[in-house]
């Protein structure tokens, strides 16, 4: 299985560019720059990563057409490919926490979703684009300039059946987001049946999942970033919660989720009234977490991972990037070979 890395949104494009050589080094498949409405350009921060880098993918992550139209997508995305030499990919969502930025609500977002891969698609032949879809339209573009140069990557942020069936038809592969055992079985149930009905069955086809890391050498500072970051898991939402608690707890964290996105918006560590139990089972479930001894136990979860059917591992380091990218580097990569 290979593995990717997902960076700080909240680094300088010169700490990425350093950061993406030294995943590199590494043997790490791809980096990528996660998009958010309060942190730098994924596309520009990764511009210069293209300069210090001459293997690994480059990836924005997730760019969402309601926030960008498909065409400027397709040509920010092919400018990177360009600077790269035909080492760009994207993954292509709904949208986040830029759309809420923007104070934009989600609709239509499988269809918009699809839309977008299709205009991208279109420009990827070189030919003049003329495409009018229910949500969006294209036309009077092409991009002959970057036909000769191997095509980006394209990966749609999927983690629920509409949008995963949609990417097997028209992706390259699919990201999902923060996937427990269960969710990982039924995701790859969606890819197969997918490939099948759209008569791509036996075609590469990546399965991926954005998974947090909060290794390191001090368990409870990884600890206190985990549960900082704890809402952010799955969102928690029920089809994780009820897989990790009993019914009792599941139920208090639906009725009380108020108090985790409070801790989150003010980069708390606590989460007042929350029973310490419930904290330490959802994070252990949803995230990578301790200190060095459980490095081990984490190589065999991403072992298990890959034998449900993940063709990739995207870990998403937060505090200390360097830091991280060197536990995994020196520990996952070399044991998911």
């Amino acid at each position: 299985m290979d593995v990717d890395i997902i960076l700080n949104e909240f680094d300088s494009p010169r700490a990425i560019a350093e950061q993406a050589a030294l995943a590199e080094s590494y043997g790490f498949r791809a980096v990528w720059s996660a998009s958010y409405a309060t942190g730098r350009d994924s596309f520009l921060s990764l511009a210069e990563a293209a300069k210090s880098t001459s293997k690994i993918l480059l990836g924005p992550l997730a760019v969402s057409p309601m926030e960008l139209h498909p065409l400027k997508i397709i040509q920010q995305l092919l400018t990177l490919n360009e600077l790269s030499d035909g080492r760009a990919i994207i993954t292509v969502g709904a949208g986040g926490g830029v759309l809420q930025g923007m104070d934009i609500k989600r609709k239509q977002m499988v269809e918009s979703v699809r839309e977008c891969v299709e205009i991208m698609r279109a420009a990827l032949s070189g030919e003049d684009v003329a495409y009018y879809g229910d949500i969006y339209s294209a036309h009077k573009f092409n991009a002959r300039w970057a036909k000769d140069i191997p095509p980006p990557q394209i990966y749609v942020g999927a983690s629920q059946e509409r949008m995963s069936y949609m990417a097997t038809e028209r992706a390259d592969g699919l990201m999902g987001s923060d996937l427990i055992p269960p969710l990982i079985r039924l995701t790859k149930t969606w890819v197969d049946e997918g490939l099948a009905q759209h008569d791509r069955a036996g075609q590469a086809f990546g399965v991926s999942n954005f998974w947090a890391w909060h290794i390191k050498k001090d368990k409870e500072e990884a600890k206190r970033e985990a549960t900082r970051e704890l809402v952010l898991r799955g969102v928690l939402r029920r089809r994780y919660t009820d897989v990790l608690l009993s019914k009792e707890d599941s139920d208090f964290v639906q009725e009380n989720k108020g108090i985790f996105w409070r801790s989150f918006e003010t980069a708390s560590t606590e989460i007042p009234g929350v029973p310490e139990h419930i904290i330490n089972a959802l994070i252990d479930g949803l995230s990578s977490t301790g200190d060095l001894d459980a490095i081990d136990r984490e190589i065999e979860r991403f072992k298990e991972y890959e034998a449900l059917g993940l063709t990739e591992i995207a870990i998403r380091v937060h505090d200390n990037p360097v830091d991280g990218i060197k536990l995994i580097g020196e520990h996952i990569v070399p044991a998911l070979r």
